[in-house]
């Protein structure tokens, strides 16, 4: 009869038996395609800002190595917070949603009263020897928010009031907070991807559609009434922009192969931004049309496994997460790609992973570390998983429920051990 009740009670002690751990993917490695195409974006930032600000650096800091020195140091703090990342559970994130939602808007705020104007923006707080973006941490920290956000409602999201409203006021919140520090493109951004998620989460495609037609005029609004971003579009449609101009010169003179690794000459002083916004023209001219492709199908394959993974995961948060992400990085690239084409008129994006800047190279690493997180699909922490706290609690009186699997034995006694059970 002590056997029978063993067999029985072991069950209950949820996530702690060893063949529950094993179909749930705790032991599942991260996805290497995911990793490799992160690290070569890294590895061809690296090159590619050397060689493109080499020129520079002599001139405004006496050292050709200088931007060298201080991107190779964030991409290996990246790398350590990339893999770091990845062996945390992604629920931590739903838990602390909130938060971090918090943490970011006041970011933004405190932004707007402590950073200096530079050509016209405030966008970077100075930390010394680091100038932070708060908008790169608002990207996440709005994906994350509504990741949780959508996963919580459920089928509440096909109600208006109460599923459809709340995501896209917080999102509102964040654009507007965004755009007051004269970022167009990272609102559009932002809202790009809220819309993203909300459609995928399950709600009307005539809402989506309507959320557009109220945004299009209001963007309209915002070029049309700024002087510099009238101006650029003015060149843009006029063909007159020296910026853009510049940069499709240097991708005409790379040719399919290029000159050659550090023979450009557009960023001897004729391309602006070369190391930053219009680092693919640099790669264009340097090593031409294939490495042009070879950057864009790196970006096709991160985005390509991170759906992957968001099919894959076991809970909703984790899908519509791992899509906000790879959302984020497409439409981030996919911009930059089309301003450095002349598709689209000049916007202020740079190009994930390899463009020159600390914090964007930060939280782009931190995000593909969630994205690997998801794709381990790992066990839940007790931290994170509230469910798995309560069933914890529930399995401690173990002696207990024996008693209570064995009324035949003794009827009085057990249901003495029911009175005493906790609810």
């Amino acid at each position: 009869m002590s056997e029978t009740v063993n067999v029985a009670a072991e069950p209950e002690q949820g996530p702690v038996t060893e063949p529950r751990r094993r179909r749930s993917g705790a032991d599942q490695a991260m996805d290497p395609w995911l990793f490799f195409a992160a690290l070569a974006l890294g590895c061809v930032g690296l090159v590619m800002v050397y060689s493109s600000s080499a020129w520079l650096g002599s001139r405004t800091s006496g050292s050709w190595e200088y931007f060298l020195r201080r991107q190779a140091i964030f991409f290996a703090l990246g790398v350590g917070v990339m893999l770091t990342v990845s062996r945390v559970d992604y629920r931590l994130l739903r838990r602390f949603a909130p938060q971090l939602m918090a943490f970011a808007a006041g970011m933004l705020v405190l932004v707007l009263f402590i950073s200096e104007d530079i050509n016209g923006a405030r966008r970077w707080i100075d930390l010394g020897p680091v100038h932070m973006q708060p908008s790169e941490i608002a990207k996440i920290a709005l994906a994350v928010f509504l990741a949780a956000t959508l996963a919580r409602r459920g089928e509440q999201i096909r109600s208006f009031k109460t599923g459809f409203l709340p995501p896209m006021i917080a999102a509102c919140g964040t654009m507007a907070l965004v755009l007051m520090e004269k970022d167009l493109g990272t609102t559009v951004l932002l809202g790009s991807v809220s819309l993203i998620l909300l459609y995928v989460a399950g709600t009307r495609a005539s809402w989506v559609l309507a959320a557009i037609m109220v945004a299009a005029p209001l963007a309209w609004s915002q070029i049309v009434n700024v002087g510099y971003r009238r101006e650029r579009v003015e060149s843009f449609l006029s063909g007159d922009d020296y910026q853009v101009e510049q940069g499709l010169i240097a991708i005409g003179s790379g040719g399919p192969f290029g000159l050659g690794l550090g023979n450009g000459r557009q960023k001897l002083g004729f391309l602006p931004e070369n190391h930053t916004d219009f680092i693919l023209a640099t790669i264009g001219e340097e090593l031409g049309l294939i490495g042009i492709f070879a950057v864009i199908g790196l970006f096709a394959l991160l985005v390509w496994r991170g759906l992957v993974i968001a099919r894959q995961a076991h809970d909703r948060f984790g899908t519509y997460l791992a899509i906000g992400l790879s959302a984020l990085f497409g439409l981030q690239a996919l911009i930059n790609m089309a301003v450095v084409l002349a598709v689209m008129p000049a916007k202020g994006i740079t190009l994930p992973f390899v463009s020159y800047g600390g914090s964007s190279l930060l939280v782009s690493m931190a995000s593909i570390g969630v994205l690997l997180s998801i794709s381990r699909r790992p066990e839940p922490w007790a931290l994170s998983d509230m469910r798995g706290r309560r069933r914890e609690r529930t399995s401690k009186p173990a002696k207990l429920r024996k008693r209570v699997s064995t009324p035949k034995v003794d009827p009085r006694g057990a249901r003495a051990n029911v009175r005493k059970q906790p609810v």
